[in-house]
């Protein structure tokens, strides 16, 4: 099976992220049978359906892959994956929870409006891990696009466009790494001092 860019070897469990899905659209719907747009419900910060949202997504960027470890749970947002205006002002198919993804701030504000043939749909999806054809991690922890693809212009702009080639992108790999072998190793007696490591490097990345 091909590595997934976005996961460390520490990474947990894969889940069933549409099956998921679907089962919290049915909650909403049986609690709010009135409601047409579920984006409205899941996107309130805090509510108990943007928990279970986030948590369907391990707390992790469906694009980039950072996670709640890294960077606050206030830097993450839901995102249309396909963008609204690509709706035509139809903003209960927009809002659909097939079409809503966990994103973080950077990867959503980056992404905005990008438009792309409906083909790309399938390529990019990443709740399936079709995306994960697309793109793999270097040695050196870049996001780098797969040689078959490399000529491919939507391809191209969308790993551009998120900015997933920023050395920031490294870094986060590399605490994502340090947290998830901080986690492994908790009970060690020497783990304290990676720790500190941790806490200094992320200290330094959030000042960039």
């Amino acid at each position: 099976m091909k590595n997934d860019y976005r996961d460390t070897v520490y990474g947990v469990p894969k889940k069933n992220i549409i099956n998921e899905k679907k089962a919290l659209e049915e909650r909403i719907k049986i609690e709010h049978p009135k409601v047409k747009i579920i984006y409205n419900q899941i996107n309130k910060k805090d509510s108990e359906y943007n928990k279970q949202f986030r948590n369907i997504y391990n707390n992790k960027c469906a694009y980039c892959g950072i996670t709640t470890d890294v960077i606050s749970s206030d830097l993450f947002e839901v995102d249309h994956f396909i963008c609204e205006s690509s709706f035509n002002g139809d903003s209960i198919n927009a809002g659909k929870i097939s079409n809503l993804v966990l994103s973080c701030k950077k990867c959503n504000r980056a992404k905005k409006d990008f438009i792309w043939s409906e083909a790309y749909s399938q390529r990019l999806n990443v709740d399936d891990d079709s995306i994960t054809e697309l793109f793999y991690r270097d040695e050196d922890y870049s996001i780098r696009i797969e040689q078959e693809f490399i000529a491919d212009n939507i391809i191209c702009s969308f790993h551009r466009k998120l900015k997933l080639d920023e050395e920031i992108r490294r870094l986060d790999y590399l605490l994502m790494s340090m947290y998830g072998f901080y986690n492994k190793y908790s009970d060690d007696k020497n783990i304290e001092k990676i720790l500190k490591c941790i806490i200094l490097l992320q200290k330094k990345r959030n000042e960039l």
